[in-house]
């Protein structure tokens, strides 16, 4: 095989973990042909290079919804993800929106941001679906870009409070990414990024049933906490702290270790509230499936 080297620390300890069908979107599907899943030794990083053969405009068509959530209505999207605002807001506080320049970037049809309206002074969209930029300039006034890059010449330095959940992990150049955060953020703003990791747990007792799952065509990225935080430092930012979370309860790991195959949230009636917490709380603290990172400019 020929040398490779980690595409962000430029290590040659570099290791195929995986080769083999990866997961398109839809719960149930994989792609025809094999892929090699990458890791770096030095910094933990893993990747892929499925994205090569995705459509350039594959996040600015609806192909991107209509492959993960089955169609790409605004109303499926609310119903899907009006519920995860909650989430986000126990990841982020909510006294740090008020009154300020707020900008999501990967926003899609705005649930996270339209719960921060009546609050933030400013809000600043950014979302490539051209069918969500759409919808969300039909609700309110404010700026809508693409990219960051595209709301760098309006915004570069004035933002707030930058926020990106489940988005980093798509991007094709992660420190680019990190670097227009930094740019965008006003002097002493602040940053708050989500991304998963490979739900170690899940991994280890699944083996290669489960990374077939974990490693996605849309996602050329599983992020290290090193990897995470080196970027975040690159660009720039300081007080970068990383902290773990657990978003999937007790009920979907008892469903992939008895149906061996993705179900999403399922809810035991034997499972009770404080049962569940008690588990996220624990793997949180040490095999959690998502990374939060905090940063101020």
């Amino acid at each position: 095989m020929p040398e490779i080297k980690c595409k962000l620390c430029n290590c040659d300890d570099v290791s195929v973990i995986y080769k083999g069908p990866i997961k398109t979107g839809l719960l149930d599907g994989y792609t025809h042909k094999d892929y090699e899943v990458y890791q770096c030794g030095k910094c933990e990083t893993i990747w892929n290079e499925a994205y090569k053969d995705v459509a350039d405009d594959f996040y600015e068509s609806e192909e991107y919804r209509k492959r993960i959530e089955g169609d790409s209505e605004i109303a499926t999207y609310h119903k899907k993800h009006d519920s995860e605002v909650l989430d986000k807001l126990n990841m982020t506080g909510t006294a740090i929106f008020r009154d300020k320049i707020v900008a999501d970037i990967g926003c899609a049809a705005g649930s996270f941001l339209e719960f921060l309206h009546g609050v933030a002074k400013t809000i600043i969209a950014v979302e490539p679906s051209k069918k969500y930029r759409d919808y969300l300039t039909s609700i309110w006034e404010g700026g809508i870009y693409s990219y960051a890059s595209d709301a760098l010449p309006y915004w570069g330095n004035k933002v707030d409070v930058v926020t990106s959940f489940d988005v980093i992990e798509h991007v094709e150049d992660v420190q680019r990414f990190a670097d227009e955060i930094y740019e965008l953020c006003a002097p002493g703003g602040r940053c708050i990024i989500g991304t998963p990791t490979d739900y170690p747990v899940l991994r280890k007792m699944l083996g290669r049933e489960f990374d077939k799952f974990i490693f996605q065509v849309q996602h050329p990225w599983v992020l290290s906490e090193k990897s995470f935080f080196a970027l975040f430092k690159n660009a720039g930012f300081r007080n970068i702290t990383i902290k773990k979370r657990q978003k999937y309860g007790l009920g979907n790991l008892l469903a992939w270790l008895n149906e061996r195959k993705p179900r999403g949230d399922i809810k035991y009636d034997f499972i009770s509230e404080t049962i569940d917490a008690a588990y996220k709380a624990e793997m949180g603290k040490y095999n959690a499936e998502y990374l939060v990172l905090y940063a101020e400019k």
